[in-house]
């Protein structure tokens, strides 16, 4: 009897049936985490004149959430690895429902700062250990196709919320807006009790308290001075210069930690590999840009073109539907073209649209006019950012998958805060120039420009029958004067959008070049 040599059978590890509900819950609490975070820059105006607050608590209260949320999120992907993903995500959410039950009840501008600061920790605990459940749940094959339904999903219901709390803000009032959050809040407890299991990191991984704090201290003190370059000053002025220098060296100091620490925050080491590398100077770049031209279009819509909240959410709705499509699109392409191609033709798309932006935004702009800048700006945005956040999150080992997380969304949300914080300073310079400029060029000086300055504060505020009245003041004289502010904002706000543009372009080129050893089908190598 002839014995036949048999051929051992390879199998796979069988699927999760429930991972697709591991990622709708995942979807949810990055949701309300998103909402949670963009609320106040939407409600604003609300805010300020309900609670009588001066523009300068306005900006602290509208960018504290954000500032704590990158300056802790390390440590709270550290915090997950070590303690368990769910758990920590369960311990953030339940802090997000507090701090907003607490802000509907705020009585003072000053309560409501200190209510975001605290609910910005919170938030990083849920950030980034949503996307190193959704890395850790999903194999090579699906990730792609995870991601991309998440990028998709998030995207498109980021958008209609953005509806749906400009809503509820003009229908009830600005503090039932929050009950949004409490509302994903308690679904994403749910959710995460019901359908996903705990994980955390292999080893005996410690809790880097001094890198974290580190972190923290020189994120804050660099977006701090970033966001006052907005001021009479600029760029150059001590309040500016001072924060934004300490900042700096505390971060030189934190990055010198990092390398010596037994178990660091930032894992060093993977910064190694370009996939890593890039996709987070990428995603600082994307965030950086998106968040300036959602911002900036935003208070075009209102302030220069007179439009509603809600009707200025309407407009921006062709690019949340272009990120929505694209993402999915971008999902099932990782697979079958080669990485770096994505990446440098989505960014060079994304570039491309921010020149159309600065070419097209004037004050007789219509919808029409930035339907096709917004769709490809969703396009070209979605088609590099998936496969970005794919390359960067499957080079990390498993047992690194929330650190990894962590420092990509602490890249994102610096990208982020820096997007408001810059952008505005950029369009406040650029149009201060060209309005002190015109004034100038009319043979004013230093004190009747200050005197126009005055006026115009008064006719924006007023209208321009009455101020022509109460001044008698000709009323073609006044609408030159709206005019020239006209032409100012839409200059700096032109000039902000091809700035990004350049940096984009600059990052495309980079990427060729950087990944050349990045091969097809998700290959680095080594």
């Amino acid at each position: 009897m002839i014995l036949k040599k048999m051929t051992p059978v390879i199998t796979t590890q069988e699927r999760d049936p429930g991972r697709w509900m591991v990622l709708f819950a995942c979807i949810i609490a990055v949701l309300m985490v998103a909402i949670d975070s963009g609320i106040l820059t939407l409600i604003v105006p609300a805010i300020q004149k309900d609670l009588n607050a001066p523009q300068a608590t306005i900006g602290l209260m509208s960018s504290i959430s954000t500032l704590m949320l990158a300056a802790f999120i390390l440590g709270g992907g550290t915090l997950g690895d070590i303690y368990g993903r769910r758990r920590l995500i369960l311990i953030g959410t339940g802090g997000i429902v507090a701090a907003a039950i607490l802000s509907m009840f705020a009585a003072s501008a000053g309560a409501l700062i200190g209510i975001r600061a605290m609910d910005g920790v919170f938030q990083a605990l849920v950030n980034p250990l949503a996307l190193a459940i959704i890395v850790i749940t999903f194999d090579k094959e699906e990730r792609p196709k995870a991601i991309g339904i998440y990028g998709a999903t998030l995207g498109i219901m980021g958008g209609f919320s953005s509806l749906a709390i400009q809503y509820f803000n003009q229908a009830f009032g600005w503090r039932s807006v929050f009950t949004l959050v409490i509302a994903l809040g308690l679904l994403t407890i749910f959710l995460m009790l019901r359908f996903v299991c705990e994980s955390k990191a292999s080893g005996n991984k410690k809790l880097d308290w001094q890198g974290i704090l580190l972190c923290a201290a020189g994120l804050f003190a660099l977006i701090y001075g970033i966001s006052q370059a907005s001021g009479a000053g600029g760029f150059f002025s001590a309040g500016v210069v001072i924060p934004g220098v300490i900042g700096l060296i505390i971060l030189g100091i934190f990055i010198w930690w990092e390398a010596h620490v037994e178990s660091p925050a930032l894992e060093l080491s993977l910064f190694q590999k370009p996939a890593f590398s890039l996709g987070a100077l990428l995603i600082l770049l994307f965030s950086f840009a998106q968040t300036g031209v959602f911002f900036h279009l935003s208070n075009y819509f209102q302030v220069l073109l007179k439009k509603s909240p809600v009707e200025s959410a309407l407009m921006l709705l062709p690019l949340t539907l272009s990120l929505f499509v694209f993402s999915i699109i971008s999902g099932g392409l990782v697979n079958r073209f080669p990485i770096r191609s994505l990446i440098v033709t989505g960014t060079l798309i994304f570039s491309f649209s921010l020149f159309l932006f600065s070419l097209l935004i004037s004050p007789e702009l219509t919808i029409w006019t930035l339907v096709i800048p917004m769709l490809l700006l969703g396009g070209g945005m979605a088609i590099a950012n998936i496969p970005r956040t794919n390359a960067l999150l499957s080079s990390a080992p498993p047992t690194l998958a929330g650190v990894a997380s962590a420092t990509n969304n602490a890249f994102m949300q610096l990208g982020n805060a820096m997007g408001v914080a810059v952008t505005v300073a950029l369009v406040t310079t650029f149009g201060r120039n060209y309005y002190l400029g015109e004034l100038t060029k009319a043979g004013l000086d230093e004190e009747q420009i200050k005197k126009v300055n005055e006026l115009l504060q008064k006719v924006l505020s007023s209208n321009v029958p009455s101020i022509s009245a109460q001044f008698a003041i000709p009323q073609e004289q006044l609408k030159g004067l709206v005019g020239n502010y006209q032409a100012a904002f839409t200059t700096g706000v032109t000039q902000m959008m091809l700035v990004s543009a350049i940096a984009l372009f600059l990052a495309a080129i980079l990427s060729w070049f950087w990944l050349r050893s990045y091969q097809n089908n998700q290959k680095v190598v080594e």
